[in-house]
């Protein structure tokens, strides 16, 4: 692997821990600013060693499931800056889902007894879900992030789902909100350069809008599929 291979990688493993270390809300600021300060350099890497970067991403991606950290909204929005929309969206989406199945297993088969004991009491309306739904009750709290990526992840391991099953259904549900992140985060560079463009607004209103929306044609769903109310 190239030396700017292994400065992307350095650099990304110290927004990852910049986030544990100095907490989420904080450390998200820091980590946008550290990332958008390095853009170039991240730029340079990329053209140089396409693969490599994309194989970074990927590997902080997983890691970042299997732990159930909770900081995948913005890795997805790192992929817009890095990797532009198309193959920041398609890295990104490939790297979640991949992330959310390694997740799933830990939960299911290394700390099935801490997290059931811990995240117990929230599994009752999701059997039930499932069992009045099916697949469709995932893909509907992937639309609509009841539960964050991280969390609903452990919840799954807990449950019978299949995981060709899991992994499918969240490659498709967590498309919508993966575009919103992406290209947002594709106009993170511009930020410092032009203030609040109408792409970085149109972004923002996206990541706000779009869950209501989606929240909206779910229920349209259920109420034409499955005959439920309100």
């Amino acid at each position: 692997m190239k030396k700017r291979t292994w400065a992307l990688l350095g650099v990304l493993a110290l927004v990852v821990v910049a986030l544990i270390v100095f907490g989420l809300h904080k450390s998200e600021r820091a980590a946008f600013e550290l990332l958008r300060e390095t853009s170039g350099n991240i730029a340079q890497a990329r053209a140089r060693s396409p693969i490599g970067t994309a194989l970074v991403y990927f590997v902080l991606y997983v890691v970042n499931g299997a732990l159930s950290l909770p900081f995948g909204g913005l890795l997805t929005a790192a992929a817009g800056a890095i990797f532009g929309f198309w193959w920041g969206l398609a890295i990104a989406s490939v790297s979640a889902s991949v992330g959310a199945v390694c997740g799933l297993l830990v939960s299911r088969y290394l700390f099935h007894g801490a997290i059931e004991r811990r995240f117990g009491a929230r599994l009752a309306p999701i059997h039930k879900g499932l069992r009045e739904e099916g697949a469709f009750y995932l893909f509907a709290l992937r639309m609509v992030p009841v539960f964050p990526y991280w969390l609903l992840n452990l919840l799954m391991g807990l449950t019978g789902m299949r995981v060709f099953t899991f992994w499918w259904v969240s490659t498709l549900g967590l498309l919508p909100l993966e575009a919103a992140y992406v290209f947002a985060g594709t106009q993170l560079a511009s930020v410092d350069q032009v203030g609040l463009s109408p792409q970085l607004i149109a972004a923002l209103l996206a990541l706000g809008v779009l869950p209501l929306l989606l929240n909206r044609l779910i229920r349209w769903a259920e109420r034409r599929f499955f005959g439920r109310k309100g």
